[in-house]
């Protein structure tokens, strides 16, 4: 798990491992496990949950999962306070993983695409864990409307 505040939302990065047993489509089950997350987020990095958050749950098989979690501010006075309410959206799709060197890849089990000179890698097929690790070693993830954006954009290079 890695876990990074940017821009006034925490992001996570949870790993297949840790979800293979979460349900998706269970959208109590998912809340009652992110409100367990925050729990464990809280007493291991002194972070404070309590309110109302917009939680996105950016979803690839190859991945796992990452996590947007955006603190809303209600106009109402302590309506929340001292407890955990949230919506949350599951979405599905492709991450694409921004490489500096090709030569440091086995593009057997990848699609090399090229956006703005930047060098992207969308995995094709479910690959071994050890091939996604040496692929996490030398890239940075990208997701959501980014990635979108690349697939729909970019040139396929090979």
């Amino acid at each position: 798990m890695k876990l990074v505040y940017e821009d006034d939302k925490l992001v996570l990065y949870l790993n297949k491992m840790y979800i293979h047993s979460l349900d998706f489509s269970d959208k109590e089950m998912l809340q009652k496990y992110m409100k367990r997350l925050f729990l464990k987020i809280s007493t291991k990095y002194d972070i404070e949950f309590d309110g109302y958050y917009i939680v996105k749950l950016y979803v690839d098989m190859n991945y796992g999962v990452i996590i947007e979690v955006l603190k809303e501010e209600l106009e109402y006075l302590d309506y929340f306070s001292n407890q955990i309410e949230m919506n949350t959206e599951v979405i599905h799709g492709s991450f694409l993983y921004e490489i500096s060197d090709v030569n440091k890849q086995n593009l057997e089990y990848f699609v090399l695409y090229k956006f703005n000179d930047k060098l992207y890698i969308k995995v094709k097929n479910q690959v071994s864990d050890i091939q996604m690790g040496k692929l996490l070693e030398h890239s940075k993830i990208i997701y959501g409307i980014e990635a979108d954006n690349i697939i729909r954009k970019g040139k396929i290079v090979r």
